[in-house]
């Protein structure tokens, strides 16, 4: 089964947005007002929404068709679009600066880090929040390509000014919005 397939199926089964990353919520003072964000791997659209209401204009990209169609007109400031994600799809940005934020939450391609730097518009965040190789909890992934290892947040976001990070993968209550996950925001140099 190809990961389109998979994750339609997952989501045909429950399509409920799930909650707002924690880094989200933590450090909602640090996030723009306005602007452009891209989230990506959105899923059913928490993210995308919890930005699309402080104001942003939000492109919301999922590999799943189900995921997509779950979010298409749900929010007039959400633009979904069902996409493999890849640094070509990064990379045409219809020639507009840059995103004021990206975030990828809960998605691990550590060879996208580059064109993640390069689409984010100088002084723009860089959000990454996803499951670590030290989790505790017995949540997300098990295959250690998905999972953080040490030092892999501070290697995406090389050249930036780290704002915030966190490392929950001691936390064994795995409703916690932190548990087994780390997370960093980091801004791109002006």
């Amino acid at each position: 089964m190809n990961a389109r397939d998979k994750w339609n199926r997952i989501y045909k089964e429950d399509a409920r947005p799930g909650s707002v990353a924690a880094v989200l919520t933590r450090h909602a003072g640090l996030l723009p007002q306005g602007g452009r964000a891209l989230d990506i791997a959105c899923g059913t659209g928490a993210n995308a929404r919890f930005l699309a209401d402080r104001g942003m204009e939000v492109d919301a990209w999922d590999i799943s068709d189900v995921a997509i169609k779950a979010l298409e007109g749900f929010h007039p400031r959400v633009h979904p679009r069902a996409i493999d994600i890849s640094a070509d799809s990064l990379a045409d940005n219809k020639g507009e600066p840059g995103y004021d934020l990206i975030l990828t939450c809960h998605y691990l391609d550590a060879a996208l880090a580059p064109a993640i730097r390069a689409a984010a518009r100088p002084g723009g965040l860089i959000i990454y929040q996803t499951f670590t190789a030290a989790k505790v909890a017995a949540i997300g992934p098990d295959n250690p390509g998905f999972l953080l290892q040490p030092g892999d947040l501070e290697s995406f976001v090389e050249g930036c000014r780290i704002l915030a990070a966190d490392d929950g993968s001691h936390i064994t209550d795995s409703s916690h919005p932190l548990a087994g996950r780390g997370y960093i925001l980091a801004q791109k140099p002006q």
